[in-house]
């Protein structure tokens, strides 16, 4: 890997064969730590270093040698933002690369979140809100629904969730992910749901409040997919 791009807000190393990305994500980045400010009420942020692999091996060897053991990064995590870093590995022969500068946005929150109220007010981190926020505030889920409506998630997640767990027992590892459940659509819909029946203001308000977050991941799931899908009934545009 080699230095790429250098800002006042990230500074990128890649190997050359991702260069593809250094236009999107300079593009993309900037309006989304804009975007991010705003909604944590601040004027300016550190610096991020951006550290992408084109080898899984080797970029799970680099978060192996971060952490000192090898045994908490799941098997199917291909970014984490270890070290205050946006750490992510990259298949350069798929077509669709260019989907993962939203995963880079999607790190970038998950440091934001941490370093501005998690670390800063001393609370603890809950999994499926932080996940969540960070699935729909960094566009990634606009960038796959093109067409901007909620249907087809929705389908989605019918036939992908036969089980809605407790939210607050969700963790990193064989239990995110399950045959019966998929840990980040149902924090997704969860988030959404959140976000869309409280407003704004009283939302991020809520991210404040790690006994109400708590208390909502209970049983939230069941009454989010209801809402939707009334809506829909009713022949209403959902968003996503």
């Amino acid at each position: 890997m080699k230095k790429q791009v250098e800002n006042r807000d990230f500074v990128l190393y890649s190997p050359d064969n991702l260069k593809v990305l250094n236009e999107e994500i300079i593009k993309i980045l900037p309006e989304k730590l804009d975007f991010y400010k705003k909604i944590f009420k601040i004027n300016d942020f550190r610096q991020v270093k951006i550290n992408l692999f084109d080898n899984l091996d080797d970029f799970r060897a680099f978060i192996h040698d971060l952490r000192g053991e090898k045994t908490s990064l799941p098997s199917y995590a291909i970014g984490t933002f270890d070290n205050g870093m946006i750490n992510l590995y990259l298949d350069p022969k798929k077509t669709d690369i260019l989907d993962k500068t939203y995963t880079i946005t999607h790190e970038l929150f998950h440091i934001m979140y941490k370093e501005l109220i998690l670390e800063k007010e001393n609370k603890e981190r809950i999994i499926w809100f932080d996940e969540g926020m960070a699935k729909l505030f960094s566009g990634e889920n606009d960038y796959h629904q093109t067409d901007g409506k909620f249907n087809k998630f929705l389908d989605k997640f019918i036939d992908r969730n036969s089980s809605f767990p407790d939210l607050n027992t969700l963790k990193h590892g064989t239990f995110f992910e399950t045959y019966e459940y998929s840990g980040y659509m149902q924090s997704f819909l969860a988030v959404k749901y959140l976000y869309d029946t409280l407003g704004e203001d009283d939302f991020l308000t809520l991210m404040h409040n790690i006994n109400d977050i708590k208390e909502y991941g209970k049983n939230i799931v069941p009454k989010a997919l209801v809402y939707y899908k009334n809506l829909i009934k009713q022949g209403k545009t959902v968003n996503i």
